[in-house]
């Protein structure tokens, strides 16, 4: 399991995008679907994936060469499912940022078809120092660096200490968005919300200096993923440390940067979980809102989904008590993504591991935490390709479901692309 921890990473939700949640129900063809495994020859994880209307496709993640500093990764396919020659180097592209380690955690399109990635960087001037920013390249549609975005197409945000990651992009409207992650405050992390606007500097109407600070008053708080209530306000989850055990937490904020004091206790909500856990990825539909990650009782990592609402109510209805921890799997198991796909289907990505590795999967739950056993394998669908794998990303766009992935072992990793159709429809032909 040490592989896949290494490598677990975070979602977007393309807000630019919306796709309807109030479909009828998820009837994608599990024998009608078309999958690539790309190596570009380096150590390459994917880590967040766009679908635009035109059914081109966009990956962003990590790459190196070999003991070099890892750099920003950027892939363009077409709907067919090959590499866009026509976009930067054959559809392919590694960016470096700073002089030090560089890591494109998150992907955002814009309404004028360009593209964004923020992440990390380090300096460069002593990597075991970890002296990292906030970090973001813009891109036009052809993937030539967008000069126009902070001056050089790159900006980098200091927010005054050591350690500084983003590890969420969000559109607020057509002039800002949200870059969502973690800050030091000299002695710990907190969360960490910045809005910039589309050249790339800090929006000063939120919270008067353009970034906000959250902070649960423990160790290291960690912030993974966010997502946009229907009025404008932002729901962050990921996990607050107490000592050395992480505590899945979750914060909500208004759009001027304040914390919504009618959200749990103050704007600040802990699940006080017995074993340790954290949230990687929400989702929100209407008033409920999904969040999944993993917990570790010690023995095996267990896949956790919990439900509640806008004002951070649980709902007793789901799981036992609000939360589903799937320890029936016998074996570690991790939630990286998940989607609402209507009101009474919710999927799941990430990976359950085997008797010699680590699968890929996708899991159907209903919205009272139960397996779909109309879904898979008894509402679990496995991708095995011989060595690790685990899927880091899902997107529904043009009655299709896309999936990236990791395929990897100890020496290399190569991008999974995953696509299945939507029964009797194959749109973007």
């Amino acid at each position: 399991m040490k592989t896949i921890i290494h490598i677990i990473i975070l979602i977007l939700i393309c807000s630019s995008c919306q796709f309807s949640k109030d479909q009828e129900t998820f009837d994608y063809d599990l024998y009608n679907t078309s999958f690539g495994i790309f190596d570009f020859g380096f150590y390459e994880v994917p880590q967040s994936l766009e679908v635009n209307q035109n059914c081109d496709i966009y990956v962003s993640g990590t790459t190196s060469k070999m003991h070099d500093p890892t750099d920003y990764l950027l892939l363009k396919f077409n709907f067919d499912g090959k590499l866009d020659t026509k976009f930067s180097d054959n559809g392919h592209m590694m960016f470096d940022i700073d002089a030090g380690i560089d890591e494109g955690n998150q992907l955002l399109l814009t309404d004028d078809n360009k593209i964004i990635i923020g992440g990390r960087s380090n300096h460069g001037v002593d990597l075991g120092t970890v002296l990292f920013d906030y970090s973001l390249a813009k891109f036009n549609a052809n993937g030539v660096l967008d000069k126009s975005f902070g001056g050089e197409g790159k900006v980098i945000t200091d927010f005054g200490y050591r350690d500084d990651a983003i590890n969420k992009l969000i559109q607020n409207d057509e002039k800002t968005f949200y870059a969502i992650g973690r800050s030091s405050n000299g002695k710990d992390d907190d969360f960490a919300i910045a809005r910039y606007d589309y050249d790339g500097n800090l929006d000063f109407t939120f919270n008067d200096i353009g970034r906000v600070w959250i902070d649960f008053g423990m160790s290291d708080d960690v912030a993974y993923t966010a997502e946009k209530t229907h009025e404008g306000d932002l729901i962050i989850g990921g996990s607050s440390n107490s000592g050395a055990t992480p505590k899945v937490a979750f914060a909500k904020i208004k759009s001027d940067g304040t914390l919504d004091t009618s959200f749990g206790d103050n704007g600040l909500k802990v699940w006080k979980f017995s074993p340790p856990g954290l949230i990687y990825d929400l989702d929100i539909n209407g008033n409920d809102v999904y969040a999944s990650g993993f917990i570790d009782n010690l023995v095996t990592f267990n896949i956790l989904v919990t439900k509640f609402d806008l004002e951070g109510k649980i709902d007793k209805n789901f799981g036992k008590n609000g939360t589903k921890i799937f320890s029936d799997f016998n074996s570690d198991s991790i939630s990286t993504s998940i989607h609402i796909i209507n009101d009474h289907q919710i999927l799941l990505a990430g990976t359950i591991k085997n008797k010699k590795n680590e699968d890929a999967a996708l899991i159907m739950i209903d919205n009272k935490a139960n397996l779909d056993l109309s879904f898979g394998n008894q509402g679990v669908f496995k991708f095995d390709a011989g060595k690790n794998e685990i899927f880091t990303d899902i997107k529904m766009a043009n009655d299709k479901l896309y999936v990236i992935g990791l395929h990897s072992d100890e020496d290399e990793g190569d991008v999974i692309l995953f696509r299945m159709y939507k029964q009797n429809v194959n749109s973007c032909n």
